[in-house]
């Protein structure tokens, strides 16, 4: 019997080993392995797997003063008197998550007491707004996809959308998309495949 507080996990690294899988089962090994130079080969679906397993070259390091690393997976935001997970969700188990599985995560994360304290929650829009630098930008790929985030590099390759502590509607909570700036709803359960991590944050006592 599954427990109830398990999470569910999105991982898009296996989803894309499965479709490749599948595609040696319908078109033989032919098409997923075909030559370079042969025009059957499938470009596209080539490039979805090298969006996701690709090195990626290291990002300039930021100079923002506005900024502190605190060499302890944390980031604090001296503006907004605010301190960030360093490093997201998805960029650091490769995993979606949907906003109730983020509560059981949360829960967790204090209870660990990750970086020596136990108040972090999830951001408020405006909080999650706060990062948002038009001016400042993280190439990102997934899949098709190829688009810009703008937020510091500081936090490294982060991922595009995240979730807030806001909700919406009975079955709905607010997002916010790096990408465009802007926030967004979605369904708070189900499969986690919105797309949206958590990046979890606390107040800086001034």
């Amino acid at each position: 019997m599954i427990a109830k507080n398990r999470i569910r996990l999105f991982h898009p690294v296996i989803q894309s080993l499965w479709v490749a899988f599948l595609l040696l089962a319908v078109c033989g090994p032919g098409s997923a392995l075909a030559d370079p130079d042969n025009s059957g080969t499938d470009e596209i679906f080539g490039g979805q797997i090298l969006s996701l397993t690709a090195k990626k070259p290291p990002l300039k390091p930021s100079n923002d003063p506005r900024f502190q690393d605190n060499k302890d997976g944390t980031v604090t935001d001296l503006k907004e008197g605010l301190m960030w997970k360093q490093i997201d969700i998805y960029q650091e188990k490769k995993i979606w998550i949907n906003w109730e599985d983020a509560q059981t995560f949360l829960e967790k994360f204090n209870k660990d007491a990750f970086a020596s304290f136990s108040d972090w929650r999830l951001p408020s829009r405006k909080e999650l707004e706060s990062l948002y630098e038009e001016n400042k930008d993280i190439p990102w790929k997934y899949y098709w996809t190829e688009n810009v985030i703008h937020i510091d590099p500081i936090f490294g390759y982060s991922s595009c959308c995240f979730w807030s502590s806001e909700l919406y509607k009975d079955k709905y909570a607010w997002g916010f998309n790096y990408i465009r700036g802007k926030s967004y709803p979605s369904m708070k359960g189900g499969p986690s495949l919105s797309l949206s991590t958590v990046r979890p944050v606390r107040v800086v006592l001034k």
